[in-house]
């Protein structure tokens, strides 16, 4: 989905922000027993750094995430 107005762009980060959160909180609820917020905040921020360090996602997207993460665990 590719939107011309900047709103709409912004509403697509983070959206697309959403999914990889949601991806991120599925993954870590299945691998971890001992599930924490503190785990899922170091998780996710490694996951960012390694999105950023490939550009598999938009860093616009990216930076999306970390802010609902921010949002969530605070």
């Amino acid at each position: 989905m590719h939107n011309s107005t900047p709103a709409a762009a912004a509403t697509e980060h983070r959206l697309e922000a959403l999914e990889l959160f949601m991806q991120h909180l599925v993954l870590v609820i299945e691998c971890q027993p001992t599930f924490s917020a503190e785990a899922l905040d170091r998780w996710v921020h490694m996951c960012c750094d390694r999105m950023d360090a490939t550009g598999s996602s938009a860093p616009a997207t990216v930076n999306a995430l970390r802010q609902l993460l921010r949002k969530v665990l605070s």
